[in-house]
């Protein structure tokens, strides 16, 4: 098959510290308080316990993604490690439902940032912020990581000073003034409305507060010798932020204690302002604010990236997706093309909506990562020994089963959705392929650097 034509590669400016900068500001500690309230209300109270679980997944993932990183040190992430351990087609498949991740993190984002101004100041639509945040975001896209790394190394700062300040004072709410008048308690993670199934439905919720690790995998190109630092960075940015994530849910739930949300989409709002006053639930919104648009910024890089190899490997138009600004070396034209598509998209769905799509194709993507490791390392390259079968058999294994548990607990809406884009993306595959008669030569750029 003929080769497609030579595509430039970005630059390597990503060292270790910008990754994890990078990986935890597509995390977005604070961004947790975007479904609070409904996560809460799913898990009947148990937030913490949905946060754990979800973080034990996370982990399992992240060591896996770490694995094949290191053999395939591209930005194709899921996309581009299934593509090349099982099978092209599978592959394809796989990154076409990772596309609902990716697309819908921004949208999600964007949306609760929308809302949360526009109930601070009803005069503006929410469209109209919508829009104005992703102008800007993809104003620093185009200039490049350098550009994003500062604004994010910034947001990051403010978010955990805030945190802090939300730490303190649920400390200072539990100990003087909340029923549960302890600091240790058990109930935040098991009381009496207690169902397998309510916290297994909150944990598959709350996974979209950790999607942003994988996406550490799209800037492999961009990083210096990723072979060896992105398989850190994705332990420690799992690692740091679900900590925070979990001490979150559980001072906030202590802290609350005995009262209800008025609404479970503005439920974070209610806390704070529970905790801290007016003052402190409108300073929590302003960096709430700035810290998600730093989150928007990152997960719009991201899925550029992702495009840009599909583009790359001739998956969607090359033209479109594969040129680069010729003064920041940054994919332009997928980075111009989910913006356009968030903003547009952003009208169409809610956030319960937007929080299963994006799980729902992570976890599609999380489960073949986990089943490339066991094919890569367990069968190709026969490493069997007690401690090889344990890292590359059973822990993946034990991630495949996670991730497919959580999958089949997303709400029908998704499956609706996400079962209509899986045969969107089948039929696409069935004509490039001329009904599976041809393998196209996708992958052909990626080398071991």
């Amino acid at each position: 098959m003929e080769k497609a034509e030579e595509v430039r590669v970005p630059l390597r400016v990503m060292t270790q510290g910008k990754q994890i900068i990078f990986g935890i500001s597509l995390m977005a500690p604070i961004a947790i308080f975007g479904t609070y309230g409904i996560a809460t209300e799913i898990s009947k109270g148990m937030l913490p316990t949905a946060y754990l679980l979800a973080f034990l997944v996370m982990l399992i993932t992240a060591y896996s993604y770490g694995k094949m990183v290191k053999v395939y040190p591209t930005s194709g992430s899921a996309y581009g490690y299934v593509q090349k351990t099982i099978h092209p087609y599978a592959g394809f498949l796989v990154g076409w439902m990772l596309l609902l991740d990716y697309a819908f993190v921004p949208m999600l984002s964007v949306l609760f940032l929308g809302l949360a101004l526009h109930e601070m100041i009803p005069a503006i639509p929410i469209v109209v912020w919508v829009a104005l945040f992703i102008t800007l975001s993809t104003f620093i896209n185009i200039r490049g990581m350098q550009m994003a790394i500062k604004v994010n190394q910034i947001m990051v700062g403010l978010q955990f000073s805030v945190i802090l300040v939300f730490f303190g004072v649920c400390i200072y709410k539990i100990v003087n003034h909340s029923s549960a008048g302890s600091l240790i308690s058990a109930t935040p993670f098991w009381n009496s409305d207690f169902t397998l199934i309510s916290v297994i439905a909150g944990t598959a919720l709350v996974c979209q507060s950790f999607l942003g690790f994988d996406a550490v995998t799209t800037i492999a190109e961009e990083s210096v010798k990723p072979e060896k630092t992105i398989p850190r960075t994705l332990i420690i940015v799992t690692l740091l932020n679900g900590i925070v994530f979990i001490l979150i849910a559980y001072l906030g739930g202590l802290a609350y204690q005995g009262h209800a949300f008025t609404t479970s989409e503005t439920a974070a709002l209610e806390l704070v302002g529970f905790l801290g006053g007016s003052v402190f639930q409108t300073l929590f919104l302003v960096v709430t604010a700035a810290s998600i648009f730093t989150l928007i910024v990152s997960q719009q890089a991201g899925i550029s990236r992702l495009l840009f190899v599909m583009g790359r490997d001739r998956v969607f138009p090359q033209k479109l997706f594969c040129y680069m600004h010729p003064r920041y070396a940054t994919p332009v034209g997928g980075i111009v093309f989910i913006g356009v598509l968030t903003v547009a998209a952003s009208m169409l769905f809610d956030l319960v909506t937007l929080a299963s799509l994006v799980n729902l194709g992570a976890f599609v993507a999380f489960a073949f990562v986990n089943l490339s490791v066991i094919v890569h390392y367990y069968f190709k390259n026969k490493l069997r020994s007690p401690k090889a079968t344990l890292l590359n058999l059973l822990l993946p294994l034990c991630g495949i089963l996670c991730n497919a548990w959580l999958l089949a607990n997303l709400s029908h809406q998704a499956f609706l959705v996400g079962g209509i884009w899986f045969g969107a993306g089948l039929l696409f595959l069935v004509i490039k392929t001329r009904v599976f008669t041809q393998v196209p030569e996708w992958g052909y750029l990626d080398t071991s650097l």
